[in-house]
């Protein structure tokens, strides 16, 4: 919505009857621009939903300050966690993985004998 307000401002700026240099309107432009201030709110602008890693530090955040460490210490170990969980999920994943390629091998196996 900025630049619709940067716009309005330079063209209520111009007078149509006067005869303009280039430099002249870059000038205007340029004033236009400066006594623009953005929307602090970002009315227009979509907010993005939260990330798993963004809810998971939230929570471990949350959860560390009642053990009295220190915001660095919070997010290191609350990263470490993080780091650990990832892990464990892609083992599982794997694992996963592994068995229904097993799974698949074993039923084309069955279905060439018959």
């Amino acid at each position: 919505m900025a630049t619709k307000q940067i716009i309005d401002k330079f063209v209520a700026s111009v007078d149509v009857s006067t005869s303009y240099s280039v430099p002249d309107l870059v000038k205007l432009l340029k004033d236009a621009y400066k006594t623009t201030k953005p929307d602090k709110n970002n009315a227009d602008r979509v907010k993005k939903a939260p990330s798993k890693y963004n809810l998971f530090i939230k929570e471990q955040m949350a959860i560390l300050k009642d053990d009295g460490c220190n915001p660095t210490e919070r997010m290191k170990k609350a990263t470490e966690k993080w780091k650990l969980l990832k892990e464990k999920n892609l083992e599982t994943e794997a694992a996963a993985a592994a068995s229904e390629e097993a799974s698949d091998a074993a039923s084309d196996d069955t279905s060439e004998k018959k």
